[in-house]
Parts: structure tokens; sequence; C-alpha cells
């Protein structure tokens, strides 16, 4: 394979990779998704108690009128009159099976719904460790993120002190090249018979001189008429 093909290769699955997952934020989708799926639940609960309350009405309704056949079906008989006696009791009968599955269908419905309630009771103890785990884990996250974030500050100030310690002794180092450069100079001054500050000594020496002549040759003139 040529070394184009295989640099082809290396971005190609560089760019196909996929981005890293950050855990806490799936962490915060998974509880997330655990408190919908509890909704979820209790309204699984709510609607199975509401059914449950439905039956159980219509199976007390039912034993109600159980009880009314057959006290008429006793009525009937007290009064001799057989046909409304078997009537009652052929509604007897009937509500009676009603009234059976009424009670079997309750009984579902009961075991039914004691076990989502038990269901229920684990997934809201199971959410609230785990949100408590989340937040644990979200604060001890940020801690650490906090605490990296003072180190990078502290590690550049600590990259700019030394920056600036560097540059200040580069300065003073300058400052000192300055004033050797200025001493060398001034000595190189005295040195150097066409630098101005020779030049200028040697003028001031000649005025001196020239103006010594000059007083001695007035003093001579002097005594020369006080001899005349």
């Amino acid at each position: 394979m040529s070394v184009r093909r295989r640099i082809s290769r290396i971005i190609s699955s560089r760019r196909n990779a996929a981005e890293p997952v950050d855990p806490i934020a799936a962490l915060g989708d998974s509880q997330r998704q655990q408190e919908e799926n509890l909704d979820r639940a209790r309204r699984s609960v709510a609607d199975l108690a509401a059914v449950r309350h439905r039956v159980d009405t219509l199976a007390r309704q039912a034993a109600s009128d159980l009880d009314q056949c057959n006290r008429e079906a006793e009525r009937a008989v007290a009064q001799n009159n057989d046909d409304a006696a078997r009537s009652a009791l052929r509604r007897a009968l009937e509500v009676q099976k009603r009234l059976d599955s009424l009670t079997r269908q309750r009984d579902d419905v009961d075991r039914q719904f004691h076990s989502l309630e038990a269901d229920l009771y684990r997934l809201e103890t199971s959410l609230q460790e785990n949100a408590v785990r989340y937040e644990s884990l979200k604060a001890q996250h940020g801690a650490t993120q906090a605490e990296l974030n003072v180190r990078g500050a502290v590690s550049a100030s600590a990259g700019n002190s030394a920056e600036t310690a560097r540059a200040a002794r580069e300065a003073e180092q300058e400052a000192r090249r300055l004033r050797h450069l200025q001493t060398a100079q001034e000595e190189l001054s005295w040195s150097d018979p066409t630098a101005g500050k020779l030049e200028e000594a040697f003028s001031e020496l000649e005025a001196r001189e020239a103006a010594e002549q000059e007083l001695r040759q007035l003093k001579a003139r002097a005594e020369q008429r006080g001899q005349g």
C-alpha cells in the first residue's frame, strides 16, 4: 500500500471515528430516561387502580343484586308463588355467575395492582439512589474540573511570572550593557585625538597658556614703566 493511500485511510478513519462521550452527560440522559419510565409506571398503576375500583364497584353491585333476588325468591315461596320464586332464583343464578366472574377479575386485578405497586416502589427507590449518585458524581466532576481549571491558571500564571522575570533580567542586562558602553565611549573619547572632549581639553589648555603669557607680558611692561 502506498504512503498516500495509508495517509488517506488514517484521515478517513479519524473523520469516521465517533466523538468521545461525556460520561456525566450520558449518566444524565440515563437518569432522565429512568424518570420517564417512572412516570409511565405511575400512570399504569393509576390506570390499574381505576380498573380495580370499577371491577370492585360492579362486584358489590352484583352481590347486592344477588341478595335482592334471594329475598324475592324467599318472599315468593312465603306467598306460595312458585313461578315468581323460580324467576327470582333464575336471576339469582345469573347474578351469581356474574359475581363469580367479577370476583375472579377483581382478584386478578388486585394481584396485578400489588405487583405493579411493588415494582413501582423498587423503581422509585432505585431512581432516588441513582439521583443521589448522579448528583454526587456531577458535583465531583465539577470539583475536579474546577481544580483542573485552577491548576491550569496557576501554571499559566507561573509561566507568565517566569517570562516576566526573564524579561526583567534581560532588561537589567541591557541596562548594564548600555552603562558599560557609555563608560567605554567616555574612556575612548579621552584617548581618541579626534574626539571632541580631548580637543576641548586642549583648547582650554591653550587658552590658559595664552592668558598666562599675556599676564607675564603685562607685568613686564608694568615693571619697565616703574623703572623709567
